[in-house]
């Protein structure tokens, strides 16, 4: 009985305004976001855009990083590239750095906010562990699954060798948002960023498909960019 009664409270009209009125929030959100940027957002003009006040937002989500990340969940997931169970090793890592930075490119807007939310976060808020304790892990399992191939060299920390390249990630949208990397050449760079340490640890025939892999992704000559 009791599981039907709050089956038909799900069901109810009520619950389906709330479901409806969540949705709006959430697409409010990501309409500012995307018109106005990271400090361009505010809670007040957010809760006009979605018609409620603004305490329903705080009460709803507590600030305004915790419902801009409510409202790009699914870019956030596209940073760390495929989910836990797809292929493991070098290739699927280079394929999810890939994928990760033509989401970062795609979608500019939310890249900022998401780095400047992050740079803001406490250790344990949960973009914390999606975007650098999480994706920290998968670098692992893809490392470990090179090792086991015989791909690395035997000295190699893979703990240290992940987070060293998470950072770079980061670092390198810290020197776009500064200006000092052109967004057209966020993917070729952010390669670049990870298949030039990868190559200083591998061996073999791995290591010789990196040299290729550097080799097609040039650098362009270096010069000040403004942020797109």
């Amino acid at each position: 009985m009791v599981n039907a009664i709050a089956l038909e409270q799900r069901r109810s009209p009520r619950s389906e305004r709330q479901l409806q009125r969540e949705d709006d929030i959430l697409a409010a959100a990501r309409q500012e976001l995307t018109e106005k940027g990271y400090h361009g957002v505010t809670m007040e003009t957010l809760a006009q855009r979605a018609g409620v006040v603004k305490k329903t937002l705080y009460n709803r989500y507590g600030s305004k990083d915790d419902l801009l990340i409510a409202a790009i969940s699914e870019v956030i997931q596209g940073y760390r590239g495929p989910a836990p169970g797809a292929a493991r090793g070098i290739a699927a890592m280079i394929a999810s750095r890939v994928a990760a930075s033509r989401q970062i490119v795609a979608t500019p807007e939310y890249a900022d906010a998401m780095a400047r939310a992050l740079g803001q976060a406490e250790p344990d808020h949960p973009l914390v562990r999606i975007l650098l304790r999480d994706a920290i892990g998968e670098y692992v399992l893809h490392l470990e699954a090179a090792r086991a191939d015989g791909e690395l060299v035997p000295e190699v920390d893979v703990v240290e060798l992940a987070e060293q390249l998470i950072s770079q990630i980061w670092g390198l949208i810290l020197l776009w948002q500064k200006g000092l990397v052109a967004l057209a050449e966020f993917e070729t760079r952010s390669v670049r960023a990870l298949v030039l340490p990868l190559h200083m640890v591998t061996q073999g025939r791995r290591r010789r498909w990196l040299e290729d892999l550097l080799r097609q992704a040039k650098p362009s000559q270096p010069e000040t960019h403004r942020h797109e």
